[in-house]
């Protein structure tokens, strides 16, 4: 696990970095926890930053934002949302997002923790309120892990049990490029962490196994939803 979550963040960093070059307007954070990357992405400090997560664990984060820059960076607007209890795109709109801007959505360590009916949700909302060249960028383990159908399987989900995660949304690998079609999502691309393992973590020992690597996908907003 420790070499896919290396692998993952490194993934997610050189994504938002490229969209930051591409003249992204809007980052928003979903689950954002405490992702770092606002305070430590050269570009984002003139992007409007959207961070999203549970209040518990945003006022925690604020209360130690404060402690070490002595105040919110003016960039940020912290939303704090129960993802499967609250209307995202309201509370969105409420804090001054433009659904006519250039957006990124990430959710990292997200989706896989959510109802179906809120990761339907999202999508849908992110592919008929985000601007031309709109997109998002996602991580998540297949179905064989949340229906322990394979040695990895049991053993990711058995982890993320004993530390009080429970999984709830999986999908197959096959399946991620429907999907996203379905919601208004095209140019789509579905990757295994595997993958890029040499490229973001060349110091992990090769001979160790890596099980049940994740997945990370992304994919524009098609335009037939501008």
């Amino acid at each position: 696990m420790g070499t896919s979550l290396r692998v993952r963040v490194r993934y997610f960093d050189d994504f938002v970095k490229k969209s930051i070059e591409k003249g992204l307007e809007q980052l928003v954070i979903l689950g954002a926890g405490y992702d770092t990357r606002a305070y430590r992405i050269e570009g984002l400090e003139k992007v409007k930053v959207f961070e999203v997560d549970h209040p518990d664990t945003q006022h925690f984060k604020t209360q130690k934002i404060k402690e070490i820059f002595g105040s919110l960076p003016n960039h940020v607007k912290y939303m704090p949302v129960d993802l499967e209890t609250l209307t995202l795109g309201q509370c969105l709109f409420d804090n001054g997002y433009k659904s006519s801007k250039k957006t990124l959505f990430v959710m990292e360590g997200l989706i896989q923790y959510l109802s179906q009916k809120s990761v339907d949700e999202i999508f849908s909302f992110i592919a008929r309120n985000s601007g031309k060249g709109s997109a998002v960028i996602f991580d998540y383990h297949d179905e064989s892990v949340i229906n322990e159908t394979s040695k990895a399987g049991k053993m990711i989900k058995n982890f993320l049990e004993q530390v009080g995660e429970h999984l709830k949304f999986s999908i197959e690998e096959r399946e991620v490029e429907e999907f996203l079609s379905q919601h208004g999502f095209s140019n789509i691309i579905n990757v295994s962490s595997k993958k890029y393992r040499n490229k973001y973590s060349p110091e992990a020992d090769e001979n160790r196994k890596f099980y049940n690597p994740m997945f990370f996908a992304h994919a524009m907003v098609d335009e037939k939803f501008y």
